[in-house]
């Protein structure tokens, strides 16, 4: 799956950089205390947000990704982006950590808001023949975990930005029990459930600036009892012989059928072509089982074949990394 947006092809070695630290520590605290985000809890969501787009981006063939063990002043608990990095700081890291570019997280803020409300739980009451379950009063809690991150990519040539993103990013858990002591014991913790915002932010930006592997589901038709040849291709396709299974259906083409199968015979035939990198033959193939025996199913597969072709072009051009780039 292609990027987002395109960055530079001569971007190779990306700095990750934690632009988080507060100016204060002791303002940092009484910030924390009036908004209820601790900031050892802020930290640990940090965390996880700079390793889930560290990680992510590191299953993508586009970058090497270098982590800088210092942590920059930035924005903490603020809402907006604090002043660019200059040109000389950036290129700095970039000549300390040989990099080409550096990626900084510089503003993030996280909340947790529990409620609850009283409804009606089920029971499990006595035991072995005796057992039964009966209804009684409960409570309901819900836990909201929200974040709100901003990313900035740097170039040090020019010292431009490259790339500017906010992300917000929540989640909801629930826990029910008698009582709201019991049900607030089987809600998530809050550093916990903030820490997940955060990775679910940060493997959202790794999405935007990196190409990344995605897994493609397709289904092929296997059964018939009047017409071998879609069985025969079939049995082929399990183990992974793809030549000789869309040999089989195709040689199904030749004889007396009906379009509904025919139908089923070029759609598998497109599908083993997809298989085999071949996208163009693919979709001819999806397009004649639509288009000549009027298989609704083809044409349908044929758009999705038409929207890969169009990402894989991009994906050439995001993963061009020649030497006179």
């Amino acid at each position: 799956m292609p990027a987002e947006i395109n960055i530079p092809n001569q971007v190779q070695r990306l700095l990750i950089v934690d632009r988080t630290k507060p100016e204060s520590q002791g303002v940092a605290i009484i910030e924390g205390l009036l908004t209820g985000e601790m900031p050892f809890e802020v930290k640990n969501a940090i965390d996880g947000t700079l390793a889930s787009i560290h990680q992510d981006l590191n299953t993508s063939p586009r970058y090497e990704i270098v982590r800088a063990s210092e942590r920059l002043t930035g924005g903490l608990f603020s809402q907006t982006f604090p002043a660019p990095l200059n040109r000389e700081m950036v290129r700095n890291l970039c000549m300390r950590y040989e990099t080409d570019a550096v990626l900084t997280l510089e503003k993030f803020s996280s909340d947790f808001v529990i409620t609850d409300k009283r409804i009606t739980i089920k029971k499990k009451v006595g035991k072995d023949d005796n057992a039964k379950t009966i209804e009684v009063p409960g409570i309901l809690v819900e836990g909201l975990a929200s974040v709100q991150v901003g990313f900035r990519l740097y170039d040090p040539e020019s010292g431009n930005i490259l790339d500017q993103s906010d992300l917000s990013k929540t989640n909801l858990w629930s826990a029910e029990a008698e009582t709201k002591a019991q049900a607030m014991l089987l809600l998530i913790e809050k550093a916990q459930a903030t820490r997940y915002v955060g990775q679910m932010a940060g493997a959202a930006y790794a999405r935007r600036i990196a190409p990344m592997y995605i897994d493609l589901n397709r289904t092929f038709y296997a059964k018939s009892k009047k017409y071998p040849s879609l069985e025969k291709g079939a049995r082929f396709a399990e183990v992974n012989e793809w030549e000789n299974a869309i040999q089989s259906w195709q040689g199904g083409l030749s004889l007396p059928g009906d379009d509904k199968t025919y139908g089923k015979l070029c759609y598998n035939i497109s599908l083993g072509y997809e298989v085999l990198g071949d996208l163009f033959l693919a979709k001819d193939w999806a397009a004649r089982a639509y288009t000549e025996f009027g298989f609704k199913a083809g044409r349908t597969y044929a758009k999705e074949l038409e929207q890969r072709m169009m990402e894989d072009e991009l994906l050439k051009e995001q993963l061009n990394t020649t030497s006179d780039q």
